[in-house]
This record gives structure tokens, C-alpha cells and sequence, in this order.
């Protein structure tokens, strides 16, 4: 806020002095909010891409685990023919 006023008057020019005033701040906040907003969506941008990424890892995973638990029964039932074929 501006300087207190020595006798008390308030004037026109002084509220319009103090109205510039409150108007130039309140621009900077705006400004600096744009900015801000602007950055939180780029932020968002990567957590969706990072989330993205990580469940087709996921995914990967459980796929490579099934495939590897068909292999072993595959791999036990051929061994158990071989066992009793060659016998």
C-alpha cells in the first residue's frame, strides 16, 4: 500500500494512484499463475506418459510370467513322455 496520508484527505488521485497500483499487482499474479498453470500441464503431460509407460511394463511382466509358467508345464509334460517312452 501506498503512504499513509498526512492530513487524513482522501482524494480522487489518491484512490486513482492506489487502483494502478492494485491493478499492476493483480496482472503479475496473473501473469505468474499463466505461468504456473503452463508448467502443471506440461507436469501432467509426463504423468500420463510415465503412467503410460509403466502399466505396458506391467503388462510385459504378467505376459512374460504366463509365458514362462506355459513353457515349464510344457517343458515337465515333455519330460515326464520322455521318462516313461524311453523306459
Amino acid at each position: 500500500m501506498s503512504n499513509p496520508l498526512p492530513n487524513g484527505n482522501i482524494t480522487v488521485k489518491d484512490l486513482f494512484i492506489e487502483l494502478q497500483g492494485l491493478r499492476s499487482d493483480l496482472t503479475r499474479v496473473l501473469t505468474h499463475m499463466e505461468r504456473v498453470d503452463t508448467r502443471n500441464e506440461s507436469a501432467d503431460e509426463k504423468h500420463r506418459d510415465y503412467e503410460i509407460r509403466i502399466r505396458a511394463l506391467e503388462a510385459f511382466r504378467y505376459k512374460l510370467a504366463g509365458v514362462a509358467l506355459i513353457g515349464g508345464v510344457g517343458a515337465g509334460w515333455v519330460g515326464y513322455l520322455l521318462g516313461h517312452f524311453v523306459h
